[in-house]
Formats: C-alpha cells, sequence, structure tokens
C-alpha cells in the first residue's frame, strides 16, 4: 500500500505491541482506514508468561498473547506490515507521511506505539535461556508476585537498581543488591532504607553471571566470592523510541517517553503516543488504556 498512489488513510499506527494493535481493533470498529507499521520486536515476545493481564488467570505467554492480539485486528480487516519506519514527516495540509526505504504511507493521523526497549546486561552466560525460562525477569511490577520467598539478585547501580531492590524486597524475597561499584553513590539515610527492608549488599562488583536453566542463577564477583540465586532482575534502565515523534516537535522527557495530554496527544497536532512511549507506568494494561483513548479520540475528529 504505497501511499502516493492511494487515498489518505485516516491513521496509520507505527508499533505493533499491545498499543498499536489494541488501537487497531477500535479504530477497526469505527470502520475507519487504518493501517499497522510493525517493525516485529514487541517487548510481549520477551514475556514467558504474563499473569496480571486482566482474563487470563492462568497466564499467557507473551508471544501467545502477541499473536491473540493481531488475530483480532485482522477480524476487523486492519493490514499490518511487517516493516521498520525511518522517517516521518508532516505535511502542509497536516496530514502525516511515514517513509520505509523506499515505500511511503499517508494519513491523517498518527498514533505512535513504538515502545520501549530494556538495556540488556553485557556477558551474561545463557542469558536468553534464563530468560525464556523466568530466571531473568526484567518487570517486578509484572512478575515480582511470582518470585516470593526466593532468592533474587538485583543488577543495576545506585538510583534504579536500589529503587528496585526497595520493590522486590517487598514480595518476602531474599534481595540481594549488585550494586556495580555504586554503594558509595548512595546516601546514608537510603542505605539504612536497605537495610530495614532486608535487602543485602553484594561486598564486591560481579565478575560474571551464568544462567542455567535449571540450576539457578551463579555470580562470581571481583573479590571470588561465589553467589546463588533464583532469580536476577537487571535494573540497567529502559530506552523509549521516540526519535521520529520528537524530530516533528513532541516533547520528550530524559528518558525518552514522550509527553501526552488527556486525550494522548503529543505536542505536535494529529500525532498521539500510546504503550510504553508515552509517558506513564510502562504495562501491558496501561498500554491498552491508552490506545483506547488515543483512538476514540482520533476517531471523533474526523
Amino acid at each position: 500500500m504505497d501511499d502516493m498512489n492511494h487515498d489518505l488513510l485516516d491513521c496509520l499506527i507505527i508499533g505493533g505491541g499491545a498499543a498499536g494493535l489494541t488501537a487497531a481493533v477500535y479504530l477497526g470498529r469505527y470502520r475507519r482506514r487504518v493501517l499497522v507499521l510493525d517493525a516485529g520486536d514487541s517487548r510481549l515476545k520477551w514475556i514467558p508468561r504474563t499473569r496480571n493481564v486482566p482474563g487470563f488467570p492462568e497466564g499467557i505467554e507473551g508471544p501467545e498473547l502477541l499473536e491473540r492480539m493481531r488475530q483480532h485486528a485482522r477480524v476487523y480487516d486492519v493490514p499490518i506490515e511487517q516493516v521498520l519506519v525511518d522517517a516521518l514527516r508532516r505535511e502542509p495540509d497536516g496530514s502525516f507521511v511515514a517513509q520505509a526505504g523506499e515505500r511511503s504511507w499517508r494519513a491523517r493521523f498518527v498514533i505512535y506505539a513504538t515502545g520501549a526497549r530494556d538495556v540488556v546486561p553485557e556477558g551474561v552466560d545463557g542469558f536468553h535461556d534464563g530468560l525464556s525460562a523466568g530466571q531473568v525477569r526484567f518487570c517486578p511490577v509484572c512478575d515480582g508476585f511470582e518470585t516470593q520467598g526466593q532468592r533474587v539478585a538485583v543488577l543495576g547501580k545506585a538510583g534504579h537498581g536500589l529503587r528496585e531492590s526497595l520493590f522486590i524486597a517487598g514480595f518476602g524475597n531474599e534481595v540481594t543488591w549488585l550494586a556495580m561499584a555504586s554503594k558509595d553513590d548512595v546516601d546514608p539515610p537510603d542505605l539504612e532504607q536497605l537495610r530495614e527492608a532486608g535487602v543485602r549488599i553484594a561486598d564486591s562488583p560481579p565478575q560474571q553471571i551464568e544462567c542455567g536453566v535449571g540450576s539457578g542463577v551463579r555470580v562470581k564477583l571481583r573479590n571470588g566470592q561465589l553467589l546463588e540465586f533464583d532469580t536476577l532482575y537487571p535494573a540497567l534502565g529502559i530506552t523509549h523510541a521516540c526519535g521520529l515523534a520528537a524530530a516533528l516537535g513532541a516533547r520528550a522527557q530524559a528518558d525518552g517517553q514522550l509527553e501526552v495530554d488527556a486525550h494522548q496527544q503529543t505536542a505536535v497536532d494529529g500525532l498521539y503516543a500510546a504503550g510504553d512511549v508515552a509517558v506513564d507506568l510502562n504495562q501491558i494494561a496501561v498500554a491498552t488504556g491508552h490506545a483506547a483513548i488515543a483512538a476514540t479520540a482520533i476517531h471523533n475528529r474526523l
């Protein structure tokens, strides 16, 4: 579907994760002409099983949930193109043009749902197998409940690593903070808060981390000490793919999340943001709510 040779679309959705596909369902049901442009790297693909999505009390694997959401969008004849959008511009008439290589599409509105990326630790042996097995986890809001009573290591520097250690300690775990030589950057009151929560701090930075399916997580510290855990939480930060929207004038916070109004519209008229790339809690349920609000706002403007 090259837009230069076709009618103007009502809405382009850039991103095919939870937010983008929910927006597609809503706009499809509103009988609008919509297209999803998806790079194919939604964080849903990384989730071994989520148990906090309403309606799935036994949990559901992330890839299965993603495929179900794609099927849902297709029920309403919403096409999904697997392409990486590399340029987005606004035309003098207020419409938007998205480009992927030599292909281009034009629409009255855009929902920007490019999501976020967890920073992956380098040099962790068996990382991807551990992630698939649930030994490596990124989101304690999503799955901290599943780690109750376990030995949990949090890998991250002062700030994000400290906050995540405190959060996970609230689930009755044995939490050890692998502070990556940042302990001296922590104020005494914060160290006291860690002690009160029962969080241990490793005596030395990690030298080697290994994940073995069925055998837990092993951490060798620089001082030679060996530690064993059930679960590893990397707390190295998140990046938000806001570049194309920011280039048009959308305002972004320091971490890349886009600022939006009550209807999920960015500072650029007609450009909406939904899901993890928009300012809010990074959760599947939040992403679907964003998408419903943005899609309905666009429908009411058409």
